[in-house]
């Protein structure tokens, strides 16, 4: 079919060479699969848990970090010696969704990493909040299977999140949880207060890296606090 169309015997198209064009072809449909651009092959081996099959991670039982370091400062000074964490705002790292294995390299020799916190905002589609939660899930997956030391993360938003927000979240295992920005609403306090409690109900954690200030009637006895170092500088003027 392609002799008879593009090459035609020798007079139509003398310096046609069909042995390479198939060769090029082969090579586009290799370059095409390779770059896979929704990850599928990379997560094909990722299990995963219940209706939204959020992928599955592994508990993190190693050592209770620190120092806990954002991931656009750490990766700037190639700053090994912290737990990463992305406690910050989305612009700064959607980088590493976008190139979820150039950043291995670096992930690999940190002591920890929690996994990545895209937000998930209480005016949100449904759809999109469990979108971000699927997201932040795939790639800490991934990084685990990769061999990166990953604490998983724990983030939630309005209680119909709970469907979703818990699947694939380890039980007994150290976690991360994060309270930023919510300290100046009232309902924001509640419906962190209540997604907390359910976190503690559903995952019994060994212990909790609490990034932000302490809230009321936590459990303080399973946490390490972790100020936002950059708040906290603007603050006191410095």
């Amino acid at each position: 079919m392609v002799r008879n169309i593009l090459y035609n015997g020798n007079s139509l198209f003398p310096e046609y060479d069909e042995k390479e064009e198939i060769k090029k072809i082969i090579h586009k449909k290799k370059k095409k699969e390779k770059e896979d651009f929704f990850y599928l092959n990379m997560l094909e081996s990722i299990a995963v848990s219940g209706y939204y099959q959020m992928p599955i991670l592994k508990p993190y039982n190693g050592e209770i970090p620190t120092r806990l370091v954002p991931f656009n400062v750490a990766y700037a000074n190639k700053d090994y010696d912290c737990a990463v964490h992305f406690f910050i705002a989305d612009k700064h790292f959607l980088r590493v969704f976008l190139n979820p294995t150039k950043y291995l390299p670096f992930l690999k020799k940190c002591k920890a990493v929690i996994a990545p916190d895209l937000s998930q905002y209480s005016n949100m589609h449904y759809a999109m909040r469990i979108y971000h939660s699927y997201c932040n899930r795939a790639i800490a997956a991934l990084w685990q299977a990769n061999g990166v030391n990953v604490i998983p993360n724990v983030t939630w938003s309005l209680p119909d999140s709970y469907n979703y927000s818990f699947q694939g979240i380890p039980e007994n295992s150290i976690i991360a949880i994060n309270c930023n920005g919510i300290k100046c609403c009232d309902l924001s306090k509640y419906l962190w207060y209540s997604g907390y409690k359910e976190a503690l109900k559903r995952l019994h954690p060994r212990h909790i890296l609490r990034y932000g200030v302490r809230m009321q009637d936590e459990r303080e006895d399973l946490s390490s606090y972790f100020i936002n170092e950059r708040l906290n500088k603007l603050r006191n003027g410095r």
